[in-house]
C-alpha cells in the first residue's frame, strides 16, 4: 500500500460536495430562469393570466424534479464515483478487486452514533466482506477483521429528527476488544440509485449482519453489491456459534 494516493480525502470531499451542489442548483435555477422568461414573453404577448399560469406551471415543474430527480439521484452519482475510484485504487494496492460482487460498499466512523468528518457523514469508506467467522472491512486508510465471536450487538439506528434534519439510519456495531472492553463503530451502506434506494439496502444489510451475527449466516438481501436481492438465505459454512474470545482472536 505504501506509494498509493488515499482517495477520500479532504479536497475529494469538497469537490464532491461542490458538484453536488452546482447540479442541485442548476436544476432549480435553470427550470425556473426557463419559465420566468416564457411567462414574461406570454405576459406580453397573450395575457398576464396564461403569463402567471407558465410561471406557476415552471414552479411545479421545478420542485417535482428537485424532489424526485435532484435530492433523490443526484447526491448518489458521488457516491458512484467515489465507489469506482476507490475500487481502483484498492485494486492497485492489493493486487485484486475487492469490488467483486460479494463485498458491500460501505461508510466506516468510529462511535456509536453520527460522527461526521470534513463535511461527510463518514470517516473513511470501503468494502465489507462476510465469512462465517469474520467481517473483514478494507477502506483507503482503515482496515480490520471483526470475528464474530467479538461481535456484542448489532442495530440499526436512526440518526438526527426524520423530515426535519433526517441523516438517514445508520448500523451500530458493538464489540470486545482484546482488554475485554466494549468498542463502537457505525456503517452506513451506500448503494443504490436513489436516496430511498440506499436507505432500503442499509436496512437491509442491518438486517443481514444482525443474522449472521446470531447465526453465521446471510439472509435477506442475497446480493452483494448491488442492492437488487431477492430475499434468499445463503449458508455460510462452517458457522460456529457460542464461541468464546479467545486470546489470538482479540
Amino acid at each position: 500500500m505504501s506509494g498509493q494516493p488515499e482517495v477520500f480525502t479532504k479536497a475529494y470531499k469538497i469537490r464532491g460536495n461542490v458538484v453536488t451542489a452546482a447540479a442541485l442548483a442548476a436544476l432549480f435555477i435553470v427550470p425556473m430562469a426557463v419559465a420566468i422568461g416564457l411567462g414574461a414573453w406570454a405576459a406580453k404577448a397573450v395575457s398576464e393570466a396564461v403569463g402567471m399560469g407558465i410561471i406557476f406551471a415552471g414552479i411545479f415543474v421545478t420542485a417535482a424534479l428537485h424532489f424526485t430527480v435532484g435530492l433523490q439521484r443526484v447526491p448518489m452519482l458521488y457516491n458512484e464515483g467515489l465507489r469506482r475510484d476507490l475500487a481502483a485504487a484498492l485494486e492497485r494496492r492489493h493486487g485484486r478487486s475487492l469490488d467483486d460482487g460479494a463485498s458491500y460498499f460501505v461508510g466506516w466512523s468510529p462511535g456509536s452514533g453520527l460522527n461526521p468528518k470534513d463535511g461527510e457523514t463518514d470517516h473513511d469508506i470501503g468494502f465489507l466482506s462476510l465469512t462465517p467467522e469474520a467481517l473483514t472491512f478494507t477502506g483507503d486508510t482503515v482496515h480490520f477483521e471483526l470475528y464474530r465471536s467479538q461481535v456484542h450487538g448489532i442495530e440499526v439506528r436512526q440518526d438526527g429528527v426524520p423530515i426535519v434534519m433526517d441523516f438517514g439510519k445508520r448500523i451500530r456495531v458493538q464489540w470486545v476488544d482484546e482488554y475485554r472492553q466494549l468498542q463502537c463503530f457505525t456503517l452506513e451502506r451506500r448503494e443504490g440509485k436513489t436516496k430511498r434506494e440506499v436507505r432500503r439496502n442499509n436496512t437491509q444489510l442491518g438486517d443481514m449482519l444482525q443474522h449472521w451475527h446470531y447465526y453465521g449466516t446471510v439472509a435477506g438481501d442475497g446480493s452483494a453489491g448491488n442492492g437488487n436481492g431477492v430475499g434468499v438465505e445463503t449458508p455460510l459454512t462452517g458457522a460456529r456459534e457460542g464461541e468464546e474470545l479467545s486470546d489470538e482472536q482479540g
